[in-house]
């Protein structure tokens, strides 16, 4: 599985071929993304949805999202788009498949996450903070990607309950740096405090991971 952030909670990602942008946020650089398959959007804040429009068109890219966001994406003249709802699973092709769940934002109307099997099981948990049912979630989840910032959402400490629940192997932070700053490194220290073990990865705006 190969990873880049974009900064925020941007993230591009294949898998067994499939090409996957989640959550291009507006100021986003489009010309530095490459090919994509799907376009996942976790809800229809502008920080998540905002280049929906342009990026489904240059890429020729299919946009999943839930209701509010099908309901934009439809208004905006996008064509292919496509509704998931929270405990659906949409396959993508080459053994890819997404699961939506849902999530924890209240200033959201429809928000989810996306749990993205191909090579590896990866999830995105678009804007939340902790709540009980994320626990379903231990055991099946290899990389997690946890918003820290507090704004809205989960702060670090909030972040690393998140994480203690789901059990990945490996965390990305995310949700940070371009409308609001946190701290990876008291992630880091919070996991410690609760002796959870796992893989924090910092990325840098551009910089790709294969795991």
């Amino acid at each position: 599985m190969r990873i880049i952030w974009y900064g925020h909670s941007c993230f591009w990602v294949e898998t067994n071929g499939v090409k996957i942008l989640i959550d291009p946020y507006p100021e986003v650089e489009d010309d530095e993304i490459g090919d994509v398959d799907y376009i996942l959007i976790t809800h229809e804040h502008t920080d998540h949805y905002g280049k929906v429009e342009l990026l489904s068109r240059l890429r020729d890219a299919t946009v999943i999202g839930p209701k509010t966001v099908y309901m934009m994406a439809v208004a905006d003249g996008v064509t292919k788009v496509r509704e998931i709802q929270a405990g659906e699973t949409i396959e993508l092709g080459n053994g890819v498949r997404v699961t939506a769940i849902f999530m924890e934002h209240p200033s959201s109307q429809y928000p989810l996450g996306y749990l993205i099997e191909g090579d590896k099981r990866l999830f995105h948990t678009g804007d939340t903070y902790p709540f009980p049912a994320l626990q379903n979630l231990r055991g099946s989840v290899d990389i997690l990607m946890v918003p820290i910032s507090g704004r809205s959402t989960a702060n670090e400490r909030e972040a690393a309950q998140i994480v203690e629940d789901i059990r990945p192997r490996i965390v990305i932070p995310m949700h940070y740096g371009v409308y609001s700053s946190a701290s990876p490194e008291k992630l880091v220290e919070e996991l410690r405090k609760r002796r959870v073990f796992a893989l924090v990865k910092v990325l840098k705006p551009g910089e790709e991971f294969v795991v």
